[in-house]
């Protein structure tokens, strides 16, 4: 969008001028003497003014609308971003202490990430990703909000669950999770994630909810790892 020397939008100073010159016809118009056919040119006139500035608007808003949704989209994905998702949590957290309700955030961490990327290269760490993103959102509800806040962690965001069903669906989206296999250049590349969810209630806020979903997905991880480190012991 180009500007004039005093900053104001070429367009926006366009359709100032035309505005200004349309009202100084209409306040100089005699309608006891002006004759039907110059009325009609200047009816013409008018509302093809209107539909430019009307188009321009039309435009103007759906560029806004594209700038807004690339702000809070992960392009990887498809799926909001960290900042997308804060957004809907600080209205989620806003209506829940109104309504003294809660609900739950669950954090996805995929493991051996980097590995992906470095043995299959960057196409396939895309296609994983995006693998991993449709399994989540086939596993949650309408309503549900499914993020990717960056790297290799995802969340979901549940209003108005429970905890027991919070850990149902917990355990269901880590199950699949960890069966999920991503066809590659005749290869399978297997995925694995742990999974963490933290409940929040109408006095919580956005650092507590995130503080309890991490450290209850670390928690999942050292729990993996111990299983893992005793198995190999009990093999030696």
């Amino acid at each position: 969008m180009s500007k004039s020397s005093d900053g104001k939008t070429t367009e926006g100073a366009t359709a100032s001028g035309t505005a200004k010159r349309l009202e100084e016809v209409l306040d100089n118009l005699d309608l006891e003497t002006i004759g039907a056919p110059m009325l009609r040119t200047l009816l013409s006139q008018t509302m093809e003014t209107l539909k430019i500035a009307r188009r321009r608007v039309d435009e103007q808003q759906n560029y806004l609308e594209l700038l807004s949704q690339l702000s809070t989209t992960d392009p990887a994905t498809g799926l909001l971003n960290m900042r997308g998702l804060h957004l809907i949590l600080r209205r989620v957290l806003a209506r829940a202490k109104r309504d003294e309700t809660g609900g739950v955030l669950i954090v996805i961490d995929l493991d051996g990430f980097k590995a992906i990327n470095d043995s299959y290269g960057h196409t396939a760490r895309d296609e994983v990703l995006a693998s991993v993103a449709r399994h989540l959102v086939s596993g949650v509800r309408e309503g549900d909000e499914v993020a990717r806040l960056g790297g290799d962690v995802f969340a979901i965001l549940m209003p108005g669950v429970s905890r027991r069903e919070a850990d149902l669906r917990a355990t269901a989206l880590s199950t699949g999770l960890n069966g999920l296999v991503v066809p590659w250049d005749g290869k399978a590349i297997q995925v694995r994630g742990s999974v963490g969810g933290a409940c929040y209630g109408p006095d919580d806020d956005m650092d507590t909810i995130y503080r309890r979903a991490d450290e209850e997905m670390y928690r999942q991880i050292n729990d993996r790892m111990s299983i893992r480190t005793a198995g190999g012991k009990h093999d030696a």
